[in-house]
């Protein structure tokens, strides 16, 4: 089974920001890629820390094989030095939040796949929704690229892209299941 879901000290670094209160959001300009998506990773601020969602590139052994890469998600504590462009010659914006951490879901997909006869399970981290004072905020990876989209609003499950759409095409059998995993 290949498993791109948070390891589980990284669950625990999340789960022990529910009550902090996010005095903001750093990340590139959103115009790069028009719309709400930024490249490669997103850093929330608080008054003790600072915390680094990074999306980035990891070998893929889907079906035993290295060769592919496939974004997946990570979680660390980081110093202010470390906050800093995924890209060359961009100046990152602050999102100035203020609010409260009332909970935290990871949203995780599971797949069955099968192509040219060949069988495997994949569990993928499709996005991380932070419950907060007044609304939710999603953050939420595209599964072929480093790109994130940042979600704002009310039930944001229902918002978010299909599930295990990086398989759809015509020499590919899939089934998936959603899980909403709240911490």
């Amino acid at each position: 089974m290949v498993n791109f879901c948070l390891k589980d000290d990284e669950k625990t670094l999340l789960k022990n920001l529910i009550g902090k209160k996010i005095l903001n959001f750093r990340h590139d300009p959103l115009d790069k890629f028009e719309g709400e998506t930024v490249y490669g990773k997103v850093e929330l601020f608080f008054e003790d820390l600072i915390i680094l969602i990074n999306y980035y590139y990891e070998p893929y052994p889907l079906f035993g094989n290295n060769v592919d890469d496939h974004p997946k998600f990570s979680i660390k504590v980081i110093e202010e030095g470390e906050a800093v462009s995924a890209l060359e010659n961009t100046q990152q914006i602050d999102v100035k939040c203020d609010k409260t951490i009332k909970g935290i879901t990871l949203v995780e997909d599971y797949v069955n796949v099968e192509w040219d006869g060949k069988k495997d399970d994949v569990r993928m981290m499709k996005a991380i929704i932070f419950k907060l004072d007044d609304k939710e905020v999603a953050i939420q990876g595209d599964y072929m690229m480093p790109l994130l989209d940042i979600l704002k609003g009310e039930n944001l499950k229902e918002m978010l892209g299909t599930q295990a759409d990086e398989f759809e095409d015509d020499e590919t059998k899939y089934e998936t299941e959603r899980y909403f995993v709240e911490l």
